[in-house]
């Protein structure tokens, strides 16, 4: 009777579990657009090359947000069909203050777990033949991250990316090994190269090089579709250990903690 006992416990947790990040869907009706979907008419890939390129136009002061602001990535976010939130590798705080916007009901709103991108802006960086794969090695290590919406669970990230001593910006012969220890309502998205550019003024100009580049993107997002008119908070974390990442060689521990408040109208 105790393995049948322990089969049936088991079973009780995955499915408790499994409840507890859908019960958000049977409560508020809230939806996930996946990855074969397309938006508001744009593709995964079309949407990361919006959200880099207004993301990078941005610079350290308009990155910066400020205690009952609303620092969202798109600018236009009152007139676009979906407001991207900011990314959590950049806030420039390991908790954010919690910024208050107010969207419409119409809108969509792309939440990125933990998300980055490469370009080719100088000969020795990547080559626009292999940005697609230079991409995905920024995000190397581990990473976790978790999403809430009106405290209830709705996404979870927990992955390790390694990969073998030979792989190297400029020479990607080794092999890329994905772990997946979790990963529910999180869609992992490698781009397509697109072009983007980096005026001298950007956040993140001090390790790039100014001026248009082809680049892709890689990462793992949550774009819910439009949320029902009210109030709703919107949570989500990083906790990262970047071991062995090519920008950042060795082991830089990284840890974030963002809240939005949403008046939907």
């Amino acid at each position: 009777m105790r393995p049948s006992a322990c089969v049936l416990v088991a079973m009780l947790f995955c499915f408790s579990a499994f409840f507890v990040f859908l019960g958000l869907h049977s409560v508020y009706g809230l939806g996930i657009f996946s990855k074969d979907e397309k938006p508001f008419g744009k593709s995964y890939d079309e949407w990361a090359a919006e959200y880099w390129s207004k993301y990078l136009a941005k610079n350290t002061a308009q990155a910066t947000p400020q205690p009952g602001g609303c620092l969202v990535v798109n600018n236009d976010y009152k007139s676009a069909p979906a407001v991207m939130l900011m990314p959590p590798f950049d806030v420039g705080f390991h908790q954010m203050p919690t910024q208050a916007c107010q969207i419409s009901s119409n809108q969509g709103v792309l939440v990125p777990l933990w998300a980055g991108w490469a370009d080719h802006d100088t000969p020795g960086s990547c080559q626009v033949s292999n940005l697609p794969q230079c991409a995905r090695l920024e995000d190397l290590g581990n990473i976790a991250s978790d999403m809430k919406v009106d405290g209830t669970p709705v996404a979870k990230l927990d992955v390790r990316l390694s990969v073998t001593p030979s792989m190297s910006m400029t020479h990607l012969s080794g092999s890329l090994v994905y772990k997946i220890n979790s990963l529910i309502n999180a869609t992992q998205s490698t781009s397509k190269v697109f072009t983007l550019t980096l005026p001298p003024d950007s956040v993140e100009i001090a390790n790039n090089v100014p001026g248009t580049w082809q680049a892709a993107s890689d990462g793992w997002w949550v774009f819910l579709k439009p949320l029902p008119a009210g109030q709703h908070i919107i949570s989500y974390s990083a906790r990262v250990i970047r071991t062995g990442a090519l920008t950042s060689p060795g082991t830089n521990p990284h840890f974030a903690d963002i809240t939005y408040k949403l008046r939907v109208e």
